[in-house]
């Protein structure tokens, strides 16, 4: 065949994959479906186009070698370390009860005991290939799952190796013995192994820095060099996958991996497209038919029995129900090695052609529907959590719990997804001495962080689980950084349903989303590439005090008999400090900008503007006030707002500050019920602390001092009190309250020199003393509120 013919052939190929690529993304289907279904169409099943089979399956093989060099890429040694006993114990566990339950239902279904042993094992494998591509769409293969199915899959594949080894030796190919070709294989793996890490740490880092100066160089190294291993580890005996995936793991310790990552990954992509198109031209469909009984049960146990027996593997293991039902629904398919398999067994006589078809057609339907479950994993996990439950594991939890889970207490700002956004959204917020817990899906990054003395913990920001265990009553914002819709609309829900009431941002993609997530909840959206990180915390902190003042304005609106403090200096924070702890409620209004932040700080309800102005006071709910307290820097400025809140509230008990003494009447004529003097009152105080210094120390021990339980209030005799027209020795307030009556004032005037036989009226002002527990009980008594 001509090299015109062959490339015209591959151009329409390609033509009718695009096609069917684009109908499988309208229908919102895997691409990889459209893939299989052109393979099916052009192939001996379908229209029998395709005549240059032998060239899709070499770029097939250069496809599926590249996509497992950049897999190998993403991996460090590390974390094979942390990753190999889960992927042992996990991975090992399922080949045996996945193979077993094959194996009874195979015998089930009337299969003999051989081609029973060929089916189990066939339906134990599952297909690196389909799960590797899907999962690095997802952007899931450095996420735990991603990392413990890749484990898993790497079991597997040794699995394969062996029993490949196993059979040729009843193939005829082999004339040694059993026990010396495992001898042999081992002796070659150990070889070629200590041959790459010999190549990895003395020779390849200072041929890669040269190379290194020239991108495109580096890349053609990259590419020969997985190639190489791959064809190397073949003629060996291992699979050509084992090769690349070695390949890729031998650079990802070098600082050349990120770059090598970003320029192949176009290349695995288009290469990648050829594989699924050679396993639909492998399709026969003609021999699937006469197996479709026995086909059906077959793949229900991959689609639903295997996973089932992995999420109980982990979960005894001590992973979480969502871990493990993310990894076990990226493992339910069969493998292209199970079609090797099964063909190698054809070819030795093993089993019959047509239990080869039924195969090929469990694999087709059972890589159909994982494409289907793996993209749709989370959304999956969602509709089936509450039947997940007998699978969490009862004991400790294996994810690395105590480096990934770190310090779980309060926090003020949580923040969803440490990537390069989520990163500097944390550092900007660590500046401003915000509390910061971060949260994200990568181990590795969690880890990281805890290196580095920051806090951070390992989870998933759509589990509505894993967002009911963050410490949500403390925080203030909840920020997503993670550039996912269905992640951000999952969060968004949960937060709704747990009834967060903090502020909510997080990211979308373009205008639509954004109006989606507004509707959902989220206080903010933001654009990552419109909206920089740095610029985004400055939007945070401006959206922070728009809500707050929502918060406290609301709050101001919902206040009865309270007091506005007008100025907020050095009388104003005395005035509100004793208010405070006196448990009385108060507004301030200031409108100096140096106070204001100061009102912030100590959390204080506040009002932004002139006192003097209508429009201040009413938003401090003057209409409802009980009293008012002017101290504004001058008596122009008191005169001012006592006509102004007179004239909003003539019920009001204004008291105000005179600095000269001639203002005083002014003050009065204006409205004032009470006028201070700070100057007039300084000299009275300062002249009793020369002459009476005990009585004074004593006030304020009762009036002032914290640590001193006691206190002097004033209630008035309600005309319901059963006091009414009874002598205070009667009523025994010392013994029933325990308070002290220090003065009573009532129509004739005050009287201090009260006796027992003293009678009381309504509308009787009593002053009297005791703690603030005795005073509450008097008033409770005499039927009105303490004062």
């Amino acid at each position: 065949m001509h090299f015109g013919d062959t490339l015209t052939e591959l151009v329409a190929i390609l033509a009718i994959a695009t096609v069917m690529g684009i109908i499988a993304a309208r229908l919102k289907q895997p691409i990889i479906i459209g893939l299989i279904a052109t393979g099916m169409l052009v192939g001996p099943s379908g229209l029998h186009w395709m005549r240059s089979a032998e060239q899709v399956h070499l770029l097939a093989e250069i496809g599926l070698t590249i996509l497992l060099f950049v897999v190998g890429l993403r991996l460090d040694v590390g974390m094979l370390r942390s990753m190999g006993k889960t992927a042992l114990l996990v991975g090992g566990g399922q080949v045996l009860f996945t193979t077993l339950g094959g194996f009874l239902l195979s015998l089930a279904l009337g299969l003999p005991m051989l081609t029973s042993a060929y089916v189990a094992v066939c339906l134990t494998f599952s297909s690196t290939i389909i799960i590797v591509k899907l999962l690095s769409d997802k952007g899931d293969t450095d996420s735990l799952y991603g990392r413990i199915t890749l484990g898993v899959l790497i079991v597997q594949d040794l699995v394969v190796v062996l029993l490949m080894i196993f059979l040729s030796a009843f193939s005829g190919k082999s004339t040694d013995s059993l026990g010396v070709t495992f001898a042999l294989i081992v002796v070659k793996g150990a070889l070629m192994l200590a041959v790459v890490v010999f190549l990895t740490s003395k020779v390849l880092p200072r041929a890669l820095q040269r190379m290194a100066k020239d991108a495109e160089l580096l890349t053609v190294f990259a590419v020969t060099w997985a190639l190489a291993l791959a064809t190397i580890s073949n003629s060996l005996g291992f699979s050509k996958e084992v090769g690349a995936f070695l390949a890729g793991i031998s650079l990802a310790s070098t600082p050349y991996r990120g770059m090598l990552g970003a320029r192949l990954a176009s290349l695995r992509d288009f290469l990648i497209l050829f594989f699924f198109l050679n396993l639909g031209l492998q399709l026969d469909v003609s021999s699937l038919s006469g197996q479709l009984l026995r086909a059906i049960p077959l793949t229900l146990f991959v689609l639903l029995g295997k996973p089932l027996i992995m999420m109980f593997l982990m979960g005894r293991v001590g992973y979480k129900k969502r871990v493990g039902f993310m990894a076990s629904t990226s493992l339910a398919q069969i493998s292209e090695f199970s079609l090797i398999l099964m063909a190698l067994g054809v070819s030795l006589k093993h089993i019959d052609a047509s239990i080869g078809g039924m195969v090929t057609l469990v694999a087709l339907i059972s890589i159909t529907a994982s494409s289907y479950s793996i993209m749709r994993t989370r959304s999956l996990y969602q509709r089936f959590a509450p039947l997940l439950k007998v699978f969490e594991p009862k004991g400790k939890v294996m994810e690395d719990a105590q480096e990934l889970h770190g310090d779980f207490g309060p926090a003020d700002i949580i923040v969803l997804g440490l990537g390069r956004y989520g990163a500097i959204v944390c550092r900007r917020m660590r500046q401003m001495n915000r509390d910061v817990l971060g949260v994200d899906y990568n181990p590795d990054t969690v880890k990281i962080w805890h290196r580095k003395g920051r806090r951070a913990i390992y989870g998933d920001a759509g589990d509505p689980e894993f967002l009911s265990s963050l410490p949500l009553t403390t925080a203030t914002w909840v920020v997503c950084a993670v550039h996912d819709a269905d992640t951000n609309t999952n969060l968004l829900q949960g937060l709704r349903d747990m009834d967060y009431h903090g502020i909510i941002a997080c990211t979308a993609d373009n205008t639509r989303q954004a109006r989606e997530f507004h509707k959902l909840g989220a206080d903010l959206v933001f654009r990552p590439f419109q909206d920089a990180a740095e610029q985004a915390v400055d939007i945070m902190m401006i959206k922070e005090e728009e809500i707050a003042r929502q918060i406290m304005d609301s709050q101001i609106l919902g206040l009865n008999d309270h007091y506005i403090i007008c100025g907020f200096g050095r009388m104003g924070q005395q005035i509100a400090k004793d208010l405070k702890h006196s448990g009385v409620p108060f507004v301030v209004v200031e409108n100096n900008q140096e106070q204001l932040p100061r009102l912030k700080e100590l959390g204080l309800l506040h009002v932004v503007g002139k006192a003097s102005e209508d429009e201040a006071l009413v938003k401090a709910g003057i209409t409802k006030a009980k009293g008012l307290v002017s101290v504004m820097p001058t008596d122009e400025d008191n005169v001012f707002v006592v006509l102004t809140a007179r004239v909003l509230n003539p019920k009001l008990t204004i008291v105000a500050r005179s600095i000269l003494e001639e203002n005083e009447d002014k003050l009065k004529r204006a409205g004032a019920d009470r006028v201070i003097s700070p100057y007039i009152l300084g000299g009275r105080r300062m002249a009793a602390l020369i002459t009476k210094p005990q009585v004074t120390d004593f006030l304020d021990m009762v009036l002032h001092n914290d640590q001193f339980d006691m206190n002097i209030g004033h209630v008035v005799v309600a005309p319901d009190s059963p006091a009414v027209n009874k002598a205070i020795q009667e009523l025994d307030l010392r013994g029933e309250c325990g308070v002290t009556v220090l003065a009573i004032r009532d129509s004739d005037g005050v009287h201090v020199d009260t006796t027992h036989s003293t009678v009381l009226h309504a509308g009787d002002d009593m002053i009297l003393l005791g703690s603030l527990k005795q005073l509450q009980k008097a008033s409770e008594f005499l039927g009105s509120p303490l004062a």
